[in-house]
């Protein structure tokens, strides 16, 4: 009979629509989950005649499941505090990609494998675009998101020197310090010497005083001391008048004597200083020898020699000086443009040539060093760049995806950018489970970009995106669909009261 066939569509219908609403309850904590409903639509009917009037009169055949359909709106983001987790909100999906296949998730619960890199919590690559000294390449192939654990920022060397100085009208000199770097990441804390020469002029002098770390030997009984003070183009570096060096060793009497190293000129040759501590031993009468190479080494050598303290040289300048000139008010007019060329050479870390400019304008046009009737001072040395070898120390994701990784020198570096993808038809996608989906016919090719083209959403660091499950209107589905359930079970009931007493009937 058709009645029961009538029914037991229904009684499938509404188990599908349990089930539905069932797994929707058990993922209501699930991160990034979509609820799901289900649509019914009728059967086909059987004609079974006409009205006079030429109605047609139809019986029908029961119910059907019409579709499943996805809710895709986001859910709220809960934060978790974890750098690795990455909530999506708005439009769009993370690519992933394992075993030469690429699938699209709302789950931002990531973590890093051994080789660095960004995975989902079941192992697939989250993909986005690679970067090249900061600077990210969105028209390049998507490739699997990388953060260099336990990699080291190289350094960079100083290549422009700004500050933001007050010279006082009524004074007469000022010093301005400075932290610069060398290709070596060796970092120097140098001076800009002020001197005023005449009304409304001034003298400036940079040096960079570079502290020499000595080199001690020892063969038959003998110790030599070694400070490498560098050459360029074979002159020789100065000794500066900071150095507090102290000598000590055994007199010919074989007691132990110590004495201060002799006073320096400034500007003295490292040949002419090696002569004067030769002759601050003698005087002492301490047995040792001091000489000086051709290539800038000072050595001190001697039975039971040691030194303490430090040497420092300046290193060979070029184009450090110069004067500056300001007008009535106090503005700088000369120079009129940057002054470019600075060099210093022979450092003793064996560093490249540390070449600079002086910005002495901003982007303005306005000069940063002025005179006034005030104290001198420095406000700022912004505009000076440069920074010693940086280890990892940890990585954050933008709003749009960039992630830019931080290191132990205070400098972040962005390392690349999480990519977002989209199709026409969000209904026609497959779920894979895992939250993972997979692209059909039915939802088109899915389109890649970055957060903010396309429509595509933002993401938040540090949280997750929650399951969008509202459970006040699965309860109240689930006593529908119970309902429902109850219906088709008490139709199929009666019809089978009815075939009993039919058979009865036969019989």
């Amino acid at each position: 009979m058709a009645s029961f066939y009538i029914p037991l569509t229904g009684l499938n219908a509404d188990t599908t629509a349990l089930n539905t609403i069932a797994n929707d309850l058990s993922n209501m904590n699930t991160t990034g989950f979509k609820n799901q409903t289900v649509n019914f639509s009728d059967l086909f009917y059987d004609q079974l005649g006409s009205t006079g009037s030429g109605d047609p009169i139809q019986s029908g055949a029961g119910t059907q499941v019409a579709n499943i359909e996805t809710d895709f709106n986001a859910g709220t983001p809960d934060s978790t505090g974890l750098d690795t987790d990455v909530a999506l909100q708005g439009n769009g999906f993370f690519v992933v990609a394992g075993g030469g296949q690429q699938f699209l998730t709302r789950d931002g619960n990531f973590s890093l494998n051994s080789s660095g890199q960004l995975v989902t919590s079941n192992g697939l690559d989250v993909m986005g675009y690679s970067a090249t000294n900061g600077v990210v390449n969105t028209s390049g192939e998507l490739s699997p998101v990388t953060i260099p654990v336990g990699g080291t920022e190289p350094p960079s060397a100083t290549t422009t020197m700004g500050m933001t100085v007050t010279l006082d009208s009524e004074g007469n000199s000022f010093s301005a310090p400075v932290t610069l770097f060398d290709s070596l990441g060796n970092s120097y804390q140098a001076s800009v010497d002020f001197s005023k020469t005449g009304t409304n002029q001034w003298s400036y002098s940079i040096s960079v005083p570079d502290t020499l770390t000595a080199n001690t030997s020892a063969a038959g009984g003998i110790n030599t001391v070694n400070y490498n003070f560098g050459s360029s183009g074979g002159t020789l570096a100065t000794v500066d008048t900071g150095t507090n060096m102290t000598i000590t060793g055994l007199n010919a009497g074989g007691v132990s004597t110590t004495i201060s190293a002799p006073g320096i000129t400034a500007g003295e040759s490292v040949s002419s200083y090696a002569t004067a501590l030769q002759g601050a031993l003698t005087t002492a009468g301490i047995t040792g020898t001091v000489t000086a190479s051709a290539t800038g080494q000072l050595s001190i050598s001697g039975a039971n020699i040691t030194v303490a303290g430090s040497v420092i040289q300046d290193p060979v300048a070029t184009n450090n000086t110069g004067t500056l000139n300001f007008n009535s008010n106090g503005n700088l007019v000369s120079p009129s443009a940057n002054v470019s060329g600075i060099s210093f050479a022979g450092l003793s870390d064996g560093a490249s040539s540390l070449n600079f400019s002086w910005n002495l304008f901003n982007s303005n046009g306005t000069g940063t060093i002025s005179q006034v009737d005030a104290a001198s001072g420095v406000s700022s040395t912004a505009g000076t760049n440069g920074f010693a070898a940086g280890d990892y120390s940890g990585f954050s994701i933008g709003s749009d995806g960039t992630v830019t990784a931080s290191f132990s020198n205070g400098q972040n570096l962005n390392v690349g950018q999480i990519a977002l993808g989209n199709v026409a038809n969000l209904q026609g996608l497959t779920a894979n489970g895992n939250g993972d989906y997979s692209t059909t016919q039915a939802s088109g090719a899915s389109s890649v970009g970055v957060s903010g083209s396309a429509g595509l959403g933002t993401m938040q660091d540090g949280a997750l995106e929650a399951s969008n499950v509202n459970i006040s209107q699965e309860f109240s589905d689930l006593i529908i669909a119970q309902r429902a359930f109850e219906a088709n079970s008490k139709a199929i009931t009666t019809f089978d009261t009815i075939t009993q007493e039919t058979i009865q009937m036969i019989h």
